[in-house]
């Protein structure tokens, strides 16, 4: 018997019996999915218990790429790429990413999916990780929801609320103070000169006439180990010292990327092992995947 059941805003799953009677799972597993990469396979799904339910996808290794790219694609549910609802005798947890899986929990309820659609939709996130919001960062200066002006103080071609070192100075934005006490107002933001810009934003911290970049004899591209005077400290916040070292080189930029990857199973068709009933569910929410990439280094060419 054919039963077709459209998916609205639940992550319930439908089955129908010989008899025509339907009974329900409540599939309340939240948003989260995790995931096992095999050698040639990975198995992305999600476990419940009370009752100890599972849902999984098993496809190829490949589209593991997918949770860290952003866009949209899709990859066809088939007789080696399936789509399983099973239900158990106990917690299946340790069924999933162990190589010697225990015997029990014993599989009472197997339905299968060979046919239908994943559709893959990744969307990132991007943080300089600097200590100040993106909003006080400038941007977007004009409120019209365009970033592409934001502001860029050293035009260096990444924009301050994503520039880990906003002016250039080879002296990370974090470092500079720019929000002594954290309480998200920057006008108490360190300025060692006292000439009005925070060292944050300030090409020449100590105001010496020797750009802080320039103050780097060493020539490592880190004016933060450079120090001739330890009473007082680091050279580029000396007036009194001026050795100059002309460095038109950045050192290279961090930032935190954050992707949240969304998969849609469309046109899934679920054929249950025991009864042999069958639901169509043509827009099933399975849930998202969510990786991140820390403190990524990265080149920034000098203008």
């Amino acid at each position: 018997m054919l039963k077709k059941i459209l998916y609205i805003a639940t992550l319930s799953l439908f089955f129908s019996c010989d008899d025509g009677d339907v009974f329900v799972s409540e599939l309340d597993f939240g948003e989260n999915l995790d995931y096992c990469e095999g050698a040639t396979d990975v198995i992305i799904y999600k476990i419940k218990t009370s009752p100890d339910e599972s849902l999984s996808i098993k496809l190829p290794t490949a589209v593991i790429a997918n949770f860290a790219t952003v866009g949209e694609v899709t990859e066809n549910l088939s007789a080696t790429n399936t789509f399983n609802y099973r239900a158990y005798t106990g917690n299946p947890l340790n069924l999933f990413c162990n190589s010697l899986p225990p015997s029990d929990p014993v599989i009472t309820n197997n339905s299968v999916a060979t046919s239908g659609v994943v559709r893959f939709t990744t969307v990132l996130l991007e943080d300089d990780n600097d200590g100040i919001p993106a909003n006080l960062e400038g941007q977007d200066p004009n409120g019209d929801g365009d970033f592409s002006d934001a502001l860029d103080t050293d035009n260096d071609g990444v924009p301050n609320y994503l520039d880990s070192d906003d002016d250039g100075d080879n002296v990370p934005t974090s470092t500079e103070n720019p929000d002594p006490n954290g309480d998200g107002d920057l006008s108490d933001a360190q300025d060692t000169d006292n000439d009005g810009t925070p060292d944050y934003l300030d090409t020449d911290d100590d105001g010496d006439g020797t750009i802080t970049r320039y103050e780097d004899e060493n020539g490592d591209l880190d004016p933060t180990n450079d120090i001739e005077d330890a009473t007082v400290g680091v050279d580029y916040l000396n007036p009194a010292v001026l050795a100059i070292s002309a460095i038109d080189l950045y050192k290279d930029h961090t930032k935190n990327q954050n992707f949240t990857c969304v998969i849609i199973i469309e046109n899934m068709v679920l054929l249950n092992a025991n009864t042999g009933a069958t639901i169509i569910n043509e827009n099933f929410a399975f849930g998202k995947v969510e990786t991140a990439n820390n403190n990524l280094s990265y080149p920034v060419n000098f203008n």
